[in-house]
Formats: C-alpha cells, structure tokens, sequence
C-alpha cells in the first residue's frame, strides 16, 4: 500500500496548493453547482475535420459511437472495459486462464486497439488497455464494420488468414485547453484505490500554441473474499502504477502531438467455477507487468485544399506469467499511418497506407519460445462527394492488406497439417500470405433538416492462407457482406431517436474447433474440450505422443449469418439532465454462432442535476445465452443497476465534487466469459477536484 500513499500525497499536494492560493476568500460563497468537467475545444476530433485522423464519413455515423470526456466523469467505470460495456451492443468479458478481457460489439469480437495513434498487437492489448486510467481518456470512439478501412491494417495479426478485423476502438487522451489541473480520489469495495492526478499547462503565443501535460495514477485492490462454488477465490487482485507525458504544438498550419505512456504492476488472473474450464483454476499472476508507449501524431495544413495525417508509435510489453512455471511475454509493435487529404469544393479524396511490425522473440499465448514476428503493410484510399447543397453524400473506400510471417506458427500449410504432426515442424519463416481486399460504399441523404437516412454496404475477401484444419475438413476463403441502413432525427430537445438495421454474412468463417497433436499411435488429432495430459505410466493411446507437444489450434468453417437492428434515442429534459437509451436485437443468427452472442441487449442511462446535487442511475440487460457443448444459458440472463449521488462544492475558490455510488446493485454473480464470475456489488465513494 505504499504507492497508494504516495497517489493520495499527489493529489493532496494539488488541492493543498489550490487552498493556499485562494485562501483569501475560504468557504465565504455559499454552495452553488461548480461544473469540474473538462469541455476543452478540439479542433482534431471535430466529426469532419481533415486534421481528425480518425474521422467517420457521414453515412458511417450509426456504425460509430463517441464517448466523450464528460459521459466518463457520469459512469466512473472502473477501467475501460466498464466503461464500453456501457455502450450500444457492448459486452465486456473477462477471460481466463490467457484469455484475458475481450469486447464483443453486436456479436462482433476481432476489434483492434488505438492510442493516440499507437496501435496495439491484439493479443497483448487486452492486458495494456485494463491498465490505462480513464481520468487520462479525453474521448473514445467506436468505429464499426466496413467505415473503419482508413484506420489501419484490416487482417488478422498473430493469425493472419482467420477473421478480419470488425473495427477499431479508438483513444484520445487529455490534452488541455488552458492551464489546469484535477485530482480523483475513489475508494471502493474490495479494499480497491483509486488515485489520479492531472496537470496540463498552455504556453506560447495565439498564434503559436503549445501545452504539456502530465498524469499519475495508481490502482490497488484485492478482489472479493467469496469463494467460486468450486471452493476456488476470484483471483483478481490487481495493482497498477501508472503515467503520461504530453507535449504539443500547434503553429504555422503544423499540428504535433507526442505521447509517452508507462505502466507497471501485477495482476491475478480470474479462476473459473465449476462450470468453466478445469486447468483455469490454479491462482494464475502476471508479475510484473510493464508496458511502454510512445506515439508521434500530427498533421500539416498545407492550403485550403491539403492536409497530411501522420502517426508514428511504438509499444513495448514485458510480462512474466507464472501458472505451474514461469513463462516470458514479450512483445513490441511498432506502426507507422500516413494519408493525404485532398478537398477539391464539394469532393474529398484521402489516400494513405500502414506499415506495422510485430515481434515477440519469445512468444506468448501457449507457445511461449517460439519466435513469432511479422510485418502488415496495406494502402487505402477514400472518396467522399457531397450533392444537391450538401442534402445527399457519397462515399466509397478500398484497402489491401498484405502480412509477411517472418518467424511464426505454420498455421499455413495449404490444408495439411505441418509433416510428423503438430508437434513437429511448428516454425515457419519468411512466408508472404496473399493481400486481402476490403471495399465498402455509403450514403447519406438529409430527407429533412431534422432527419437522414443512412445506408452502407461492404465486403471483404480474405485468402485463408492454409491455416490449420480440423481432420476432414478443407478450408476455404473468408468472404464477409455487410450492410447498415439506419434513419436518425430530431425531434426536440428531449427526443433525438435513431433505428439502424444491419446484417453481416460470411462465407467460410472460421472458428477454432479444438486443438491438434499427434497421439501415441501416431495419428492426428483435433481434440475439442481438454486436451489430454500426457503421463509416463500408462500408453492410452489418444495421449500426446510426448510431453513436449505444442498444441496449436485446429480450425473449422461455417457460413454464417448476423442480423438485426438497433433502436437508440437520447435527450435532455432540464439543466444537467439528460438521458440515453438503446436495445440491439437479432432476428437473425446462425445455429453455429447463437451459443456466443445474445438476441437482445438494453441500456438506459440517466443523469439529472439539482441545484448542487446529481443523480446518475444506468440499467443494463443482457439475455440468456449459451457458450457450452452442452448448451445450458450460464452466460447473459442478467440486469445490472448502477446509481450515484454526488455534491458539488468548493474548496476555497477550488470547485470539488463527492460522489457516493454503488455497480451491480443487486449483487449479481452474472458471468460474460463462460465460468468467470462479475464480482458482485461494488460501493464506494469519490472525489474530485479541478483548479
């Protein structure tokens, strides 16, 4: 607990020397609302802006959704899976064993990772992403199906030739907009702390503007004491030091950002109970765990008609893993995005390519020491026109993406297991897997000044490179359809609706159907469930033929089908008050997919300010649903209530808030990943100050 001293000195230094400052005039203005959230301006997240890097065509709006700095200061998530959790369609796991947190978006799970343009390798982002404070979040953004083709390298990494990628989630941090500063003080259930302190500082002239800014936040808590029904703890103790470093500079039609982001801590790794996997009870830790970031982002305004983007970034991980032995997770991804926006009157083009490169010497994810490295480049490019005074816009987009396997897992063997068996011959080098292509088409057309209709179509074909096939079967190109067509309108201050039905297809879509190895006898296997264990003193001869069999994944394929529609609305009834509400329901969903992903998903959200005080209550329900062979619902078949009271007052002339607040109400054990328990209620109460 001794880092957690020095997070509450922090922010106590903060506050402390606000006091001082304004102690002239202590506790003399009687208590009045103080707004101590952050509305700070930014050119670079304007929806349409050229220099916004990450900016959606008009038609794409209802496949992507914004979370904005002061919706996170309402829903205090306790990390950024709370907090997407509370998003349309969103459900936030946890895994097991090295499954690790996961994100399924309206039946979609393939998302990737972006930092202020750092990207992410997606098998070790789960682990960075559960550790980044959100105090540091300015705004994230969800950028669905086939809008996201500008963002980066749309094909799979760590098993390219699977499924592509759904989209991207994307994460901008603070920046300020005058010199300022916050601290967060939350101490919950759990014997769980919270502590963050931000500090950002403008400098220059108006027509020269630069800033730093910096933030330090430390997280502890040990988790429930209860017990699984398995007699097994939760195992989800976890602690997290954490800081950022900003700098920037805006000048001369130059527009430069460079984040440096660092981590370090411990974490357990959830137990299941009785119904999940057996080998994911054994009180897994990560320890340490230490992650680096540096990320360049800027743009130049070169005239009225062009605009270079550029991100350049670079990530590390180090973590030790410690199950029965210890093993190394390494990683290191290093990604460069450059395009050209060029508006000609009512056209825009963009074009632009990625160059990323993913190394991990010595492996992860169950094949630790073994050297997995490759390099994705792909190119892009965009057209959007604008029709009949703005009312109607089209837009069209391309991307290829093409992954060289420097070292990696020969997953791609034509349709034939890899010579002698799984075990043998895992490793390939340097083998380039055929470039996939994306295009997609959209449109916007305003029927009315307060209404748009929106519709998009894209498709993708993903050469399956070989992979690894279950025995019996022969694998086939990924081929995927999408289309959305969506209505939104105004229809007052308190009622904004939005109805968007959508459907993806997919040809030849792969699943992992268990896991291969060659048997004492000699023949191959794809094993679905446990693997068996090998053993010394007895010869059965569906064991491994030796203890030191790698086990790699064996693929099957299914045509499959995801459709259904969304209906969301939002509003403002009076002064601080304001809602947001959305169902997702499938009408339609293949057998082979209908155990991984709920029929109907509802969230409602509300904040209402009165005088000095506000009141924020969420509701969140999940249908039943199974993830079994044995097709019992242990998922979904839950309604979460979350609710929070909070004070505004001063500290001096500081403007503070304290907020008592409590998730999961109702104390529902519910599970999101197959044997992995919620934690139940959590209470607890938190401070902020802004000066």
């Amino acid at each position: 607990m001794r880092k957690t001293n020095v997070a509450l000195l922090v922010i106590g230094a903060l506050t402390g020397a606000a006091q001082a400052q304004n102690a002239a005039s202590a506790l003399n203005n009687p208590p009045t609302h103080v707004e101590i959230v952050d509305k700070a301006y930014r050119s670079d997240l304007l929806p349409r802006s050229a220099r916004n890097a990450y900016r959606t065509t008009a038609s794409g709006d209802t496949q992507a959704q914004t979370i904005t700095r002061d919706e996170i200061e309402q829903l205090r998530p306790r990390d950024i899976f709370d907090l997407l959790n509370s998003t349309t369609g969103a459900i936030s796991s946890t895994g097991s064993r090295k499954g690790f947190s996961g994100l399924s978006i309206r039946g979609d799970t393939n998302f990737r990772w972006i930092v202020d343009g750092a990207l992410l390798q997606p098998t070790m982002a789960s682990r960075v992403m559960a550790s980044l404070p959100v105090m540091a979040i300015e705004e994230v953004k969800i950028v669905r199906g086939a809008n996201a083709l500008t963002m980066g390298p749309m094909v799979g990494s760590a098993s390219p030739g699977g499924a592509p990628v759904n989209g991207f989630i994307i994460v901008r941090t603070r920046k300020p907009n005058q010199d300022e500063a916050q601290g967060r003080l939350a101490l919950e259930s759990n014997n769980t702390t919270q502590g963050s302190a931000w500090v950002g500082k403008k400098l220059g002239e108006a027509d020269s503007k630069a800033y730093v800014a910096g933030l330090l936040s430390y997280s502890d808590t040990d988790g429930p004491n209860d017990k699984l029904d398995n007699g097994a703890g939760y195992n989800v103790a976890k602690q997290s030091t954490s800081g950022i470093v900003k700098t920037g500079i805006d000048s001369d039609g130059w527009l430069f950002d460079f984040m440096a982001y660092q981590d370090e801590g411990t974490f357990q790794i959830p137990n299941t109970n009785s119904h999940g996997s057996p080998q994911a009870v054994g009180n897994w830790v990560v320890d340490p765990s230490k992650t680096n970031i540096y990320a360049l982002s800027g743009s130049k305004g070169w005239d009225s008609r062009h605009t270079t983007l550029l991100s350049l970034s670079n990530s590390k991980s180090e973590q030790r893993l410690f199950t029965t032995s210890a093993v190394q997770n390494n990683n290191e991804t290093t990604h460069l995005n450059v395009r050209h926006n060029i508006d000609v009157d009512k056209t825009r083009f963009v074009v632009g390519g990625d160059y990323m490169h993913w190394n991990t010497p010595t492996g992860q994810q169950y094949y630790e020491n073994i050297h997995r490295e490759e390099v994705t480049k792909g190119m892009f490019a965009q057209v959007e026109q604008s029709l009949m005074d703005d009312r109607l816009t089209l837009d069209a987009s391309l991307r290829h993406d093409s992954v060289d396997v420097l070292h990696g897992l020969d997953y791609y063997t034509g349709g034939n297991q890899p010579p002698g068996g799984a075990g043998t011959n895992l490793k390939t080098t340097d083998k380039q897997l055929p470039t996939a292509k994306f295009y997609s088409v959209g449109s916007s057309f305003a029927m009315h000044k307060n209404w748009r209709l929106l519709g998009r179509y894209g498709e993708s074909f993903q050469p399956v490179n070989g992979l690894n096939p279950k025995p019996g079967v022969v694998l086939s190109d990924d081929k995927q359809k999408k289309w959305e067509l969506g209505v939104e309108g105004h229809i007052n201050n308190l009622f904004n609706p939005s109805l968007n039905f959508f459907q993806r297809t997919v040809k030849n879509e792969k699943a992992v159907a268990g896991y291969s190895y060659q048997s004492r006898t000699g023949a191959l296997t794809c094993f679905a469930g446990t693997v068996p264990a090998f053993s010394t003193t007895s010869n059965p001869p569906n064991e491994p033929a030796s203890a030191t069999t790698v086990f790699t994944p064996c693929y099957t394929q299914t045509d499959t089908v995801r459709g259904g529609f969304e209906l969301a609305a939002s509003g403002t009834f009076a002064d601080r008050s304001s809602y947001r509400t959305s169902l997702t329901q499938f009408t339609k969903l293949s057998t082979a997919i209908e155990n991984t992903t709920p029929k109907n998903v509802f969230d409602f959200s509300v904040m209402h300010g009165m005088g000095v005080y506000t009141v924020s209550g969420a509701v969140k329900y999940v249908s039943p649903y199974a993830n079994s062979e044995t097709g019992v619902n242990y998922l979904g078949g839950y309604t979460r209530y979350d609710m929070g009271v909070g004070r505004d007052f001063r500290i001096s002339n500081t403007p503070a808030k304290v907020t008592v607040y409590g998730r999961n109400l109702t104390n529902k054990k519910y599970e999101a990943s197959l044997g992995v328990q919620d934690v139940g209620r959590v209470l607890g109460v938190e401070m902020i100050a802004k000066f």
